[in-house]
């Protein structure tokens, strides 16, 4: 499983105490700190702060002083009523309690990259630092550097600020307190005066993450999905003796992985309740060492295969009942890669392979009457170009091909490879030639129209030698009988056939070639199209 830096959703109040803050998968890194070779710079100056003065000084993370102008009146006696700097770490350490032990944000910060130490201390600072305390000065990063490229989004902000102010009534509760509710609603305005700065996803709905209702809604998923799974008998024997507290909470971070911002495998020590049955000395397994040697028990000890992670695949799909059906489908092609990882036979996983077609149409390539003597060189030669990509590897090849000519049986044609392979597809269809020179005429009479290409495939249904069998002089094959796909039969042609590229280099030049091997009728390749499936 991939990896990537801590997620931290560095509180309003903190302005973003994390030195090093991760994106999400996909999207660049934009903190205004970067460390190269061991050294860190800065560039953001903190947000301004508010006190009865009207003004604050504070520093930037190099030091120089800067000075905030006022939002709104804080009263010189806040500090005393808040419990001076010992209230302001009890109020912090209570903020921190209740934004870990929500399941609505607390994906953000329950990584092990997250510096939890650092977070609270910017958070006291920066309380501190509100309230007025003699000598408290907030160093930490400004809001908007600290929260970019996380895709927060409005409802997260909004619970987080749900969270202070359920965190400020149990302090302003405590003994010894004399917080008043203008002191509350002061905090929670400066606080809620900060979303501008912190919230990317106002909609709610810019991540998969999001649109799934985030990790409540995640759970429910993941409950839906193993109830379905153990459900199935064909699958069942697979989770014999599995922890399933363990394995759900592993599957939710996963899932939670896709793009928002749990880091699968990078778990923590959460409190009681929270993300049980992992932690950081039990952290959720890789995929490959987690199912080596998995069996089905109920199934005499069968292997996982690709065929199973589909299925897998499947119940997730049935789970996701109240997800728009493009983000289910998202959802399951972004758990393929895992695939491979896990099964006995990678090479068929889903997202394994892919495939593309190359075309060219309405070429007008005019074949030499007659002129075919068994060499590319007197063949109408159409080029298709296939670019590198990261699926470089032929697994499988069919070739489409449409000609107008009024006598199918002097034809062959032929398939090219980047790797200078030559696969005949047809040989004068009809006709039992002696070498693949050329001569002799000629096979069957039917016709072919480019309106009606023919496919030629491994799993053609029909033998490429019986193309046009029983039409006659004026019937068009697959026009008129429907036949349009065929298994290449190459002739008297000595050479590899579809299934011997397998394994080749995709990327190059491919060819497909047109020849006519008898006079007095004319022959044009129009249209030429190669589906190529590639693998890793």
């Amino acid at each position: 499983m991939r990896t990537k830096p801590g997620l931290a959703l560095a509180l309003a109040l903190a302005a973003g105490c994390a030195d090093d803050v991760a994106q999400p998968t996909g999207q660049p890194t934009t903190s205004s700190e970067a460390t190269t070779g061991g050294e860190t710079t800065a560039s953001t100056t903190t947000p301004p702060l508010t006190t009865s003065t009207g003004t604050v000084t504070s520093e930037t993370s190099t030091g120089e002083p800067t000075v905030g102008t006022t939002t709104g009146p804080i009263d010189d006696g806040l500090c005393t009523r808040l419990g001076g700097p010992d209230g302001a770490e009890a109020l912090a350490v209570a903020i921190a309690g209740q934004v870990v032990a929500d399941d609505r944000i607390n994906a953000y910060f329950l990584n092990a990259e997250f510096d939890g130490g650092r977070f609270l201390g910017c958070l006291v600072d920066q309380l501190a630092t509100l309230a007025g305390c003699p000598g408290a000065t907030y160093t930490c990063k400004g809001m908007q550097s600290a929260h970019a490229g996380l895709g927060v989004s409005a409802i997260d902000f909004a619970d987080f600020v749900a969270d202070v102010a359920t965190a400020l009534d149990a302090h302003q509760a405590g003994p010894g307190q004399e917080l008043t509710e203008a002191d509350r609603a002061a905090l929670l305005d400066s606080l809620t005066a900060l979303a501008g700065e912190v919230v990317e996803d106002p909609g709610d709905d810019a991540t998969l993450y999001q649109r799934l209702g985030r990790k409540p809604g995640l759970q429910a998923v993941t409950g839906a999905w193993l109830a379905s799974v153990t459900g199935d008998a064909a699958l069942s024997g697979f989770f014999a003796g599995v922890d399933d507290v363990r394995l759900g909470t592993c599957l939710v971070r996963q899932l939670a992985d896709v793009d928002g911002p749990a880091v699968y495998g990078s778990e923590v020590d959460a409190p009681a309740g929270v993300e049980p049955g992992v932690s950081a000395a039990a952290p959720c397994r890789a995929m490959q060492p987690a199912h080596m040697g998995v069996s089905n028990e109920m199934l005499g000890g069968a292997p996982i295969t690709s065929a199973d992670f589909v299925a897998m695949l499947g119940h997730l799909g049935a789970a996701l009942t109240e997800a728009d059906d493009k983000d289910a489908a998202a959802l399951q092609k972004a758990l393929e890669p895992l695939c491979p990882e896990m099964v006995v036979d990678p090479e068929d996983c889903p997202g394994a392979t892919e495939v593309e077609v190359f075309a060219e149409v309405d070429l007008g390539m005019a074949l030499a009457d007659g002129a075919y003597d068994g060499t590319p060189a007197t063949m109408a030669c159409a080029t298709l170009m296939v670019p590198p990509s990261e699926f470089d590897v032929v697994a499988g090849v069919e070739v489409e091909v449409g000609i107008d000519t009024g006598y199918a049986g002097d034809l062959t044609i032929k398939l090219l490879s980047p790797a200078a392979e030559t696969v005949t597809l047809v040989s004068r269809p009809g006709l039992a030639e002696a070498t693949d020179d050329g001569s002799g005429c000629s096979g069957d009479s039917s016709n072919l129209a480019a309106t009606a290409p023919l496919m030629f495939s491994l799993a053609g249904p029909k033998d490429a030698e019986l193309m046009g069998d029983g039409l006659g002089t004026d019937g068009v094959i697959c026009e008129d009988d429907g036949a349009c796909s065929y298994t290449p039969n190459p002739g008297a042609a000595v050479g590899p056939d579809l299934a011997s590229l397998a394994g080749s280099a995709a990327p190059g030049a491919w060819q497909v070639c047109a020849g006519d091997s008898c006079g007095g009728f004319t022959a044009t390749l129009q249209v030429v199209r190669l589906h190529l499936t590639r693998g890793k």
